[in-house]
């Protein structure tokens, strides 16, 4: 089954203050204003994890359930997309024995 591997874009401006960030896009010219759960997300999204790793870590860093979380996780993942703060969706096949 092919997993999500979000990425923030490399040529983003991100400044964070305190706790949430400002995201500057000089290709588009936008200019965002992320809140604390959204700068979690954005910053989390390096490529190496899985949305669901990401929803893992976000829960624990604030307390949670990961299955209460992992819902809103994909909602911000998929709302970073449509604003085009991450990389073009790419996926990895996992092997039957979970590699």
């Amino acid at each position: 089954m092919p997993r999500s591997f979000p990425k923030a874009r490399d040529e983003l401006t991100v400044v964070h203050l305190d706790g949430e960030s400002v995201v500057y896009d000089a290709a588009s010219g936008d200019l965002h204003h992320l809140n604390m759960s959204a700068t979690a997300v954005l910053d989390l999204c390096d490529g190496t994890s899985t949305i669901g790793e990401v929803a893992e870590i976000v829960a624990d860093a604030f307390g949670m359930p990961s299955d209460r979380v992992e819902p809103d996780v994909r909602t911000l993942v998929r709302q970073l997309r449509r604003a085009e703060l991450l990389e073009p969706p790419r996926s990895r096949r996992v092997a039957k024995d979970g590699s």
